[in-house]
């Protein structure tokens, strides 16, 4: 999927629709795409998913310290780089301590960042949320 021409809030738009008619597919269950200032989220069976995409490189979360919105129950992260979108769809609260403990060990090897010491930015590989790819049961709670 050629997404080269579109901007950033074009392509987490593209990925947030695409999410919310895989969703309804993968569960039969009731879903929406929820637009907000500079976020794209959905409800999936009533609960709340932070959705972000990657075209190439890595995600990429600017604050570590928190990544999702407080509120957020499920992140559906889209990866566009294969022919065709996947989607790895992952409890919030995993997602949350699993940043809190990448970045953690980060920053004690680093110590500080030498161009901006003030910088939360973590990126997040595929390795890192491998086991998530497809697992639309997550959002009827069915796998943890």
């Amino acid at each position: 999927m050629d997404l080269s021409t579109l901007n950033n809030d074009q392509v987490h738009a593209v990925a947030a629709h695409l999410a919310v008619a895989e969703a309804i597919v993968r569960t039969r269950r009731p879903a929406e795409v929820i637009s907000e200032a500079r976020r794209y989220r959905l409800r999936l069976d009533g609960k709340l998913a932070q959705v972000t995409a990657r075209r190439t490189g890595e995600w990429q979360v600017s604050d570590a310290t928190r990544p999702l919105l407080d509120d957020t129950e499920v992140l559906v992260l889209v990866d566009f780089i294969p022919e065709l979108p996947e989607f790895y769809v992952m409890p919030a609260e995993w997602f949350r301590a699993d940043v809190e403990q990448r970045y953690a060990a980060f920053m004690n090897r680093v110590g500080s960042r030498p161009r901006n010491p003030d910088s939360k930015h973590h990126s997040v590989r595929t390795a890192d949320v491998e086991q998530w790819r497809g697992r639309w049961a997550v959002i009827a709670g069915e796998a943890t």
